[in-house]
């Protein structure tokens, strides 16, 4: 359910240079920036209904840690499994535990990023693997746009974790305003939650 509400709220300039340098980062409008960093902000508080205890959340850095990175990964296989299922797609018997999935005889790979997530990840054995990949763009009000991404675009645009990363030559990301910009638009899609 998307809400709507004027506040009347007058945004110190320099705070206001912050959402705006988030939104292009991000590729979003004032308005949908300044709804995700509110939304962080009482998900971080644990004010935001349904949400995890401060406790199980990533470190006050916003670093992603092994817990919420294993959350992450959950909701990533979840929610490609509930898009494929949209989109009719089977998934790839050989391939149990990744998110592919055959698709009009193409094996295909979706990969999901919620509203403040900048980009998606992809294994390069996973790119190697499959005929093209899906990123499922969540936006604010829940719905996925899904751009369609060649291995071969996938490969030449995406950029790989610093080297003291462990995923380091094993795994690379693709940022959202990359493959909105590459990929082909597949449409949007809306999924129960």
């Amino acid at each position: 359910m998307v809400g709507s509400q004027t506040l009347g709220v007058r945004i110190p300039e320099h705070v206001l240079a912050g959402v705006d340098r988030f939104a292009r980062e991000q590729d979003l409008t004032r308005s949908m920036a300044i709804a995700v960093l509110v939304e962080q902000a009482l998900s971080d508080s644990g004010m935001a209904p349904g949400e995890l205890p401060l406790s199980a959340k990533a470190d006050s850095s916003g670093k992603q840690d092994t817990a919420s990175g294993q959350r992450a990964q959950k909701w990533g296989i979840r929610t490609a499994r509930k898009i494929a299922a949209v989109l009719e797609a089977e998934k790839a018997a050989d391939q149990p535990m990744a998110n592919e999935f055959m698709l009009d005889g193409k094996r295909v790979a979706i990969k999901c990023a919620k509203p403040a997530t900048s980009q998606c990840g992809l294994t390069n054995t996973m790119r190697d693997r499959v005929d093209y990949i899906i990123c499922a763009s969540q936006a604010v009000g829940g719905t996925f746009n899904l751009y369609k991404v060649t291995p071969r675009q996938w490969e030449q645009h995406a950029k790989e974790p610093p080297k003291h990363n462990r995923n380091y030559g094993s795994l690379t990301h693709l940022s959202r305003s990359v493959y909105r910009r590459i990929g082909e638009d597949l449409g949007e899609v809306e999924i129960e939650d």
